[in-house]
């Protein structure tokens, strides 16, 4: 059974203790308001039928508020920052932090802490970097942390500055807003995250409560510190950096991100998007040009420290990691490392890994998955290798598929209505696009011989 999401009102949707809900429909017609952060309701119980919504009592609507002033608590971020300074100034011997409370405490404090896991011997060097600190957040169906290497770090960080970015906005990225707030002293950072555990660690100014879902601050003062950080040097050298969770609802971010280069725009007086990287598995690139067709992907292999197939080397995936950057910056302008296995395409202009061969007949570099593509004459495209042309499908797949077709969810790229792809598109001819296809082809042939001629 398919599921839509609506993203047409998500502010003014009715609220759960991680703000806003979303509006879902069913293939059966049943629309209904459920968590935007949390996917499996024993983290968050929120339901509410879209027929029903007139019809909650004061009851149930006291009975959300309760839960939404305990879920935030009495949080008062200056008080854990002032905190977090005391608990520096303490020897590292004398340094606690309670996992069962997830907060620092005084030494003469500590008593009270006895019975719970308790953190001790806190080094400077661990203190300045909390992601290497706390234990990750591994619910795969809400906030699923996963840490970027301290490769993928430092070549993300000699992008930016090769592009001379010094203000970059981290949404859920908290190993690159540390190693800049570490390290380079030239760039400035704001993390954004729905971690509330980073209050015990960062100041009001580097550090936003937020859930990305419903671009939700859970803390009134922190939209403002937002509003201000986007408008640094007027919104110049400026880029948003995202790492959300694999499994969300890529309709949700993209929207988010969206109303934040609208605001961008705004606050700055400018028409140029603001520049994106969001760091995701390729196979969900179709999802995300679908929503943000300006986008491309980059061939960097993202690694992380903390997954087991996101990551190179014996124990990671055979083909290397299957995250990558996506982002609204053209791919000529970003240059790849070549100590890490990418080369220069001179037919492309852009950074390749090393197994993307360059396909003539497409005229680009294909790979998306760490393997070499080959040529398939009668999709006219090139195709994972593994796969097959099969004449029933009418198209390469799998060669143990299932001949048949599962239902596409989104929507068209050349109609934009929903339930099917542009290949299967009423609205286009596909006998004169198969034709166009195979006739710039043949073009792109003639030009390479008359340049071999002139040669």
């Amino acid at each position: 059974m398919s599921i839509t999401v609506d993203t047409s009102n998500i502010k003014n949707n009715p609220h759960c203790p991680h703000g806003p809900t979303v509006l879902f429909s069913r293939s059966d017609n049943q629309r209904f308001y459920v968590c935007s952060a949390c996917r499996n309701r024993k983290d968050c119980s929120f339901f509410v039928n879209e027929n029903e919504l007139g019809k909650i009592s004061e009851y149930n609507k006291k009975i959300w508020e309760k839960e939404k002033q305990k879920y935030i608590g009495n949080i008062n971020h200056i008080k854990l920052y002032i905190l977090f300074n005391k608990v520096k100034g303490q020897k590292e011997s004398d340094r606690v932090y309670c996992i069962g409370c997830n907060e620092f405490e005084l030494p003469h404090f500590k008593e009270k802490h006895m019975k719970h896991v308790l953190k001790c011997n806190i080094s400077d060097y661990l203190l300045s970097r909390p992601s290497q600190f706390l234990e990750p957040l591994e619910n795969p169906k809400k906030e699923a942390q996963y840490m970027f290497s301290k490769v993928a770090v430092e070549t993300i960080i000699d992008v930016l500055q090769e592009r001379s970015v010094r203000n970059i906005l981290c949404i859920g990225a908290p190993r690159i807003h540390e190693y800049i707030l570490n390290e380079k002293p030239n760039m400035n950072s704001l993390l954004l995250d729905i971690d509330k555990r980073y209050h015990n660690f960062y100041s009001p100014l580097q550090f936003c409560w937020f859930n990305s879902f419903n671009n939700y601050f859970f803390l009134p003062d922190s939209f403002n510190v937002f509003k201000d950080f986007i408008q640094t040097e007027k919104g110049d050298n400026f880029i948003l950096i995202t790492d959300p969770p694999f499994g969300g609802r890529v309709e949700l971010l993209s929207q988010t991100f969206k109303e934040i280069n609208t605001l961008y725009q705004k606050l700055n007086k400018r028409s140029n998007d603001l520049d994106m990287m969001w760091i995701f598995p390729y196979f969900m690139e179709p999802q995300i040009l679908n929503s943000l067709p300006n986008f491309k992907m980059l061939d960097y292999k993202v690694d992380y420290d903390n997954h087991p197939l996101f990551q190179a080397g014996a124990k990671g995936r055979k083909h290397g990691s299957p995250v990558r950057i996506f982002t609204n910056i053209n791919p000529c302008d970003i240059k790849l490392p070549s100590d890490q296995g990418y080369k220069y395409c001179s037919k492309c202009k852009r950074w390749v890994s090393s197994e993307n061969v360059h396909c003539n007949k497409c005229q680009a570099c294909t790979s998306k998955d760490g393997r070499t593509y080959i040529h398939c004459d009668v999709c006219v495209r090139c195709v994972k290798p593994t796969w097959k042309h099969c004449d029933a499908c009418n198209r390469c797949t799998q060669v143990d598929h299932k001949c048949g077709e599962l239902a596409f969810e989104q929507a068209c790229f050349h109609c934009k209505q929903k339930g099917h792809k542009k290949r299967d598109c009423p609205k286009v001819n596909h006998e004169e696009l198969q034709k166009k296809r195979k006739k710039i082809l043949h073009t792109n042939v003639i030009k390479k011989k008359k340049i071999k001629s002139e040669h």
